[in-house]
């Protein structure tokens, strides 16, 4: 559902019932693949002039501008493409490699105008949830991390306000609101983790658990931030709640057993090693049989 949510903002794809909004929303598809920008521009401002509140024509103005200051320019790096990206490489005197590719860039006059467009979409919506998912997405394509930190903040303050009771394109209801909404916040923070942005991952935990306080997915992410920076003694606890919780969650045994090993608390340590080893995932079972197996040598 997530990533249908994503793709959403980026496309404007809307969806509907009622005959004059699929009517222009078939209008609007027939021209956001077409080359021509000014001919989508006449297409908005005509579907503007026809329901001017339209939080669909917020993101289609969203979109146009994002389209207009997009533009690609070929670069020259010591430094290779990421994901996979095709590039052409050149090997210099000394042996060291260049690489040739194009790199998407953007304007900020333009780019700061779609702000403005879901901005504005934001505030008169503040239910409709691809409006702020657009916005955030964009935000971390663009790498600004410190303007993605309180719109997610603003997603999860409206989360409790309106008990995740969601609505997506023409108002229609976000089936499972709380678990599409909760579960692109683990997306997030899964973002700021990868990037080894730690201080805003553990923020958006944070936010997160004071409404959600028996999350166990956000109550693990904060165990887990906790021990990765050395603090075992407090996340310790926290580690054990959540398996009194859910005791079949194997990682979370894991976590429990290694931190018990790093104490030298044997006994504890091979507790959990011997539970992890029958939870029925084949390579946890076997980490767990070489840590016992080193436990009682």
């Amino acid at each position: 559902m997530k990533r249908t949510f994503l793709l959403f903002i980026l496309t404007a794809c809307v969806y509907g019932n009622l005959a004059a909004q699929v009517s222009w929303y078939d209008r609007y598809l027939e021209c956001i693949n077409d080359s021509s920008l000014d001919y989508s521009r006449q297409v908005i401002e005509q579907w503007e002039r026809a329901e001017p509140e339209s939080a669909d024509v917020y993101a289609a103005w969203f979109n146009y501008y994002l389209k207009m200051s997009m533009d690609e320019v070929i670069q020259m790096t010591s430094v290779p493409p990421q994901d996979g990206q095709q590039a052409l490489e050149m090997e210099g005197s000394e042996g060291e490699s260049a690489y040739m590719y194009s790199k998407q860039v953007y304007n900020d006059s333009l780019i700061a105008i779609a702000f403005e467009k879901i901005d504005k979409a934001i505030s008169l919506y503040p239910n409709r949830l691809d409006l702020p998912f657009g916005k955030i997405h964009m935000l971390f394509t663009l790498e600004d991390y410190e303007k993605a930190m309180p719109a997610i903040h603003q997603v999860i303050e409206r989360s409790h306000l309106n008990g995740n009771q969601w609505t997506w394109t023409l108002g229609k209801p976000v089936e499972d609101g709380k678990e599409a909404f909760k579960s692109s916040m683990q997306d997030y923070f899964r973002r700021f983790y990868d990037a080894e942005l730690e201080n805003e991952a553990m923020q958006i935990t944070e936010w997160m658990l004071q409404y959600y306080p028996d999350d166990v997915v956000f109550r693990s992410n904060k165990a887990s931030l906790l021990a990765i920076s050395g603090n075992t003694d407090e996340a310790l606890p926290l580690f054990l709640s959540i398996h009194d919780d859910n005791p079949d969650d194997y990682i979370v045994t894991s976590n429990i057993a290694f931190i018990y090993k790093q104490k030298e608390d044997k006994e504890n340590a091979l507790k959990y090693y011997r539970i992890l080893s029958e939870c029925g995932d084949e390579e946890m079972e076997e980490l767990a049989r070489k840590a016992i197996s080193e436990l009682t040598e």
